[in-house]
């Protein structure tokens, strides 16, 4: 297993050097974009740079109640000034690029979520903003969620319960899995358990150790000047 991206003082110094200056996007490729900030590929880690004054930037608290949960990223470090945070890159497609390649999907990837949600929930998240980019899934068919930006702690989880539940039927519904006004929607409605039942995390699936090993990259000194 590979040491973590905090324990590597060159790689991180680096980086910190590169937000700091605003010169990342010249470094390193872009991954994705949202509301909060951007995300970049640095050395085979997912770096979310955060917008400047942008108030949402605690992802980093949700990833670390999350740790051991095979469905999120691991967090690996924290910058500085809330600027960033490094987690494990999810290698795979966003549901929005697989529908947009005409490939369907089913019933198991849905209850993938549902699951992780479900988890999120007994756990006291609530995890709002779900949506079709910022779900994958790896090269190992499963669920991954890459975002955690707007999920956010209740001790009054049950207060959530009802815009879950409308939540996961109207993903179902962008997933092309059933009409929103079908019938087959008003049975999964009328029929559906609120299960929300004790379940334990299963061991991470995609841990960093199942990376090809990359060979250490010299960092070298960076001026802004």
């Amino acid at each position: 297993m590979k040491p973590s991206f905090a324990m590597d003082q060159e790689a991180v110094d680096y980086l910190n050097a590169i937000v700091a200056s605003g010169k990342i996007a010249e470094s390193c490729s872009l991954l994705g974009e949202g509301l909060s900030g951007k995300v970049y590929d640095f050395e085979g880690y997912a770096v979310k740079v955060y917008k400047e004054n942008f108030c949402e930037n605690d992802d980093h608290l949700m990833l670390a109640r999350l740790h051991d949960h095979p469905a999120f990223p691991v967090l690996q470090y924290k910058g500085q000034n809330h600027q960033f945070m490094v987690a494990d890159k999810v290698s795979g497609y966003t549901l929005a690029e697989i529908l947009k390649s005409g490939e369907k999907l089913n019933e198991h990837t849905f209850r993938q979520i549902e699951r992780h949600v479900e988890d999120c929930y007994r756990e006291g998240i609530i995890p709002h903003d779900l949506h079709l980019n910022n779900i994958m899934i790896d090269h190992d068919k499963n669920v991954k969620i890459v975002d955690t930006g707007r999920f956010f702690y209740s001790d009054d989880k049950g207060v959530f319960k009802d815009k879950i539940e409308t939540d996961l039927e109207m993903l179902k519904y962008h997933l092309g899995l059933f009409g929103f006004f079908s019938s087959s929607r008003r049975k999964y409605r009328r029929h559906r358990k609120h299960s929300y039942s004790s379940r334990s995390y299963s061991s991470r699936s995609y841990s960093s150790s199942r990376r090809r090993h990359r060979r250490r990259r010299k960092y070298h000194s960076y001026s802004s000047s």
